[in-house]
């Protein structure tokens, strides 16, 4: 019993972040010889990411249950391997509920019931913000400005199954026997392990799928031909108007750089940029002349605020603009 909780315990701590990087590795190794240890991680990654979600626990609550665990662990003791922050009493909880019918019923019924409907956890990145998220898989995700990621209660146990509206970098943990793929619009991209960049805003006419390691497979829902395999440093590019898709090299650091908040610019052309300005500021553009979208954009900004971006832009490209606010005091930019 006590190798068993011991067991359980470590296993926990790994699930909730609350291990050392030095033995990561270590006990990753020794939950995949256990197919019953592997089961319990798998169960309780994915109840640390539910109770992660929700917030709503009362701190007197995650204590009272912190104190119930250290006596069902040692009655003799008040001391417990799991240091008393808040982050950590939930990892406690989480290890109290696994060791109780309860949440195993929880369990069985809210997270491993095929024949239950499944239920879906959305994370959204507003404008002017960058999200970063830790999926239960331990893979992270980064979510640009105006952009939501999905995925199911199923997520690690079943499925590694991802949607996404907009653009994300992912940090993919590999792991051969579930493999992960990310759907975006009719497309889907399938993955082992790897890190690449998504970018599939709806009012763009481009998608991207940049490469940085590892390989991906791009790959369409209605159509079984569409196949295009990703190297590293490798981009493709489909037309959302003609239907045609381009793989070449690229610099794929400047597909990637906006989650370390830069914005980087090669050739872009002016409606894009402007797009991409939109949702950084959470501004909205008014352009009266066609004319002004013709030249193309060269530029890093790391933090520069929006009127230094658009002094820099009046500059190269020869653009004026006046800055205004409408009745919901959101920024509107006319340039002419």
């Amino acid at each position: 019993m006590e190798r068993n909780m011991k067991n359980t315990e470590n296993i926990v701590n790994l699930a909730a972040g609350c291990v050392e990087p030095g033995r990561k590795e270590k006990l990753f190794s020794e939950i995949g010889q256990d197919p019953e240890s592997e089961k319990i991680y798998n169960k309780a990654k994915a109840a640390w990411a539910f109770l992660a979600s929700t917030n709503n626990m009362p701190e007197y609550k995650i204590e009272n249950s912190y104190k119930k665990l250290q006596a069902r662990l040692n009655p003799r003791s008040t001391s417990f391997r799991l240091k008393t922050n808040l982050l950590l009493k939930y990892a406690a909880v989480l290890l109290l509920f696994l060791c109780t019918v309860p949440l195993a019923f929880y369990l069985k019924n809210q997270l491993t019931d095929h024949e239950a409907e499944l239920r879906y956890t959305s994370v959204v990145a507003k404008y002017k913000q960058i999200s970063e998220v830790i999926l239960p898989d331990s893979s992270v995700v980064w979510l640009n400005s105006g952009s939501t990621l999905t995925y199911n209660n199923d997520y690690s146990l079943n499925n590694r199954d991802l949607v996404i509206e907009g653009e994300a970098y992912f940090d993919i943990r590999k792991n051969k026997k579930i493999p992960l793929t990310v759907s975006f619009n009719d497309f889907k991209v399938k993955v082992l392990g790897t890190k690449f960049n998504v970018s599939a805003y709806p009012d763009n006419e481009e998608i991207t799928v940049a490469l940085e390691t590892g390989a991906v497979e791009l790959l369409h829902e209605k159509n079984t031909s569409f196949r295009y395999k990703l190297k590293p440093g490798e981009i493709a590019a489909y037309d959302t108007k003609t239907k045609e898709v381009k793989v070449k090299e690229t610099t794929v650091g400047d597909y990637t750089a906006w989650k370390d908040g830069l914005l980087v610019f090669r050739d872009t052309p002016l409606d894009e940029v402007i797009k991409i300005l939109e949702r950084k500021f959470n501004a909205d553009f008014i352009v009266e002349d066609s004319s002004i979208y013709d030249p193309a954009f060269n530029a890093t900004f790391q933090d520069e605020n929006l009127v230094e971006v658009l002094d820099y832009i009046k500059f190269t490209c020869h653009i004026n603009y006046t800055l205004g606010k409408d009745d919901s005091n959101k920024t509107i930019i006319k340039l002419y």
